[in-house]
């Protein structure tokens, strides 16, 4: 494997869209200052459980104080090193602070967003890539993988690709705007039809959209324009028969998504 690799992914509509793999170097980059910033933590929070305890009289109920804060302590940084990944893959849609340092992030196979049980599961069965060495058994595999894939990734079904392979998202934003129209608008029954993984669907494809090939981008407009049309049994008032328009219907529909979703629908 090379220091970074293309993988080509299906959309259960049949769509590819080619992401490149992070590599050994971005990974551990990221690791390191995940590792960095959970050590930091627990520094932290040692100072604010022990000092005190120090500062006070060595009496019976001080020391019972003192074991009953100390297996805590110990809970909490197993609690942080677990958790602290799942936390913020879940809630920051794949990425930690290191991994958006270093410009990578973690989705599903299929390219949909991380879940809370794919993210649980890659990183408890991580714990497995730390032996015997320092996650040298994690870096083997992630080489010896075509997908880039470590025990955990392999189990949850997940991959880590690098962000520059897509275009900024305001710009992505900027060209949804240009594109979509006051004459296609969704309400909440068409919208409930559709799943997160149809709005992560279509916004890969309008991050690769000006850089694809015309006829390709024709050919997966026409895809899509007939998938979510028959998903939202959205109606028309005029057909819809050339590119431009379907290009217009996807983008009010990504838009509208969009606010469906941040209202908390």
């Amino acid at each position: 494997m090379q220091w970074t690799d293309n993988v080509t992914i299906e959309t259960p509509e049949q769509i590819d869209v080619a992401l490149e793999i992070a590599g050994v170097g971005s990974r551990f980059v990221a690791q390191l200052i995940d590792w960095l910033l959970k050590w930091l933590i627990i520094f932290v929070l040692f100072l604010l459980a022990v000092i005190p305890l120090q500062l006070l009289n060595a009496d019976w109920s001080i020391q019972t104080l003192k074991s009953v804060l100390g297996a805590m302590l110990v809970l909490c940084v197993y609690c942080i090193l677990l958790g602290f990944d799942i936390y913020y893959e879940v809630r920051h849609n794949g990425q930690t602070p290191g991994k958006k340092f270093a410009g990578i992030r973690v989705l599903r196979e299929g390219g949909a967003p991380l879940d809370f049980r794919s993210a649980c599961i890659r990183n408890l069965l991580g714990l497995a890539d730390f032996l015997p060495v320092f996650y040298i058994f994690g870096a083997f595999l992630i080489m010896l993988n075509k997908r880039g894939q470590r025990l955990g990734d392999m189990a949850a079904g997940t991959i880590v690709v690098r962000e520059r392979a897509l275009a900024p998202p305001i710009e992505m934003d900027k060209m949804i705007a240009e594109l979509a129209t006051e004459e296609f608008a969704f309400n909440s029954e068409h919208l409930g039809s559709c799943t997160p993984d149809d709005r992560n669907i279509l916004r890969s494809f309008f991050l690769r959209y000006r850089e694809m090939q015309r006829h390709a981008r024709v050919r997966l407009l026409r895809t899509l324009l007939h998938t979510f049309l028959d998903r939202t049994k959205y109606q028309a008032a005029v057909p819809i028969a050339d590119s431009q328009r379907a290009a217009a219907f996807l983008a009010s529909l990504y838009r509208d998504l969009q606010a469906y979703a941040s209202h908390g629908q």
